[in-house]
């Protein structure tokens, strides 16, 4: 057996929490957030339960697979869940503090989130969640903006009262899918046996869509990742019943949709 390429120091290590591993099995946390939410723990001061990231650095450190934009969502997501907070990073490019919910600091106590909050800002998180829109950079305003009005679009194009030319659409997008369907029906949902919890996030989607076939949904996860399904996956079912004909087609549409 071969030695490890570097020496592990057991003298350099932090408590991991399991609650957040099951946060991860129980889909409170996508699989990126939970590896920006561990990686900020390993970093994180011990002294005083603070990680100083940037953006920009956080995309480097991931070897730049998440964009700086991907990790500012990623970071407001965790931010909205309450594991983590950080001041408004509204037009700033620099590095910054961020504070982690429940860090075991090295005096034995624990970052108490909602009381530094309220120390810092005068506000409970509460409040700072109506902020969150007016953090995010300009870029990523106007191309959530953009998200916004396409997602709009789509719902209106696969309503049951829409009369334009889109019924035509639909219909060809669902023979456009029963089509791709018969080309590949090495991968039924009904037969499928999912291999990692990505794909059993993926199987369970595509369960709750009413999807035959599971080549789609697998190769827009090697394509996108798990976060950006779960997200259209939610998209499509804030949406009213009786409002979309085709929620497996409005859910395809979404995954395309420019980010």
């Amino acid at each position: 057996m071969e030695n490890l390429p570097f020496e592990i120091d057991n003298n350099d290590y932090v408590k991991l929490p399991r609650s957040i591993k099951t946060a991860l099995v129980d889909g409170y946390l996508s699989f990126e957030e939970y590896s920006v939410l561990v990686w900020l723990w390993i970093n994180a001061n011990p002294r005083i339960g603070k990680a100083h990231v940037s953006y920009a650095g956080l995309s480097k450190d991931f070897k730049e697979k998440y964009s700086k934009n991907h990790i500012n969502r990623l970071m407001l997501n965790l931010k909205r869940k309450k594991w983590i907070w950080f001041a408004v990073q509204q037009g700033r490019r620099s590095s910054f503090h961020v504070d982690i919910a429940s860090y075991p600091l090295s005096n034995g106590g624990f970052v108490e989130l909602e009381k530094r909050i309220k120390q810092k800002s005068g506000r409970s998180e509460s409040d700072t969640d109506t902020q969150l829109p007016a953090e995010v950079s300009t870029e990523v305003s106007d191309v959530q903006q953009k998200l916004e009005s396409d997602k709009n679009a789509l719902a209106e194009r696969f309503s049951f009262g829409s009369e334009s030319s889109l019924g035509r659409s639909s219909k060809n997008d669902n023979e456009n899918e029963n089509k791709n369907n018969r080309s590949n029906r090495g991968r039924p949902v009904r037969e499928f046996n999912p291999k990692s919890y990505e794909e059993q996030k993926c199987w369970e989607i595509a369960q709750e869509l009413g999807e035959k076939d599971m080549t789609f949904i697998l190769s827009s996860l090697k394509k996108y990742g798990l976060a950006r399904i779960e997200e259209a996956y939610r998209s499509v079912m804030d949406q009213p019943n009786e409002k979309i004909r085709s929620r497996g087609a409005y859910f395809n549409k979404l995954l395309n949709l420019n980010q």
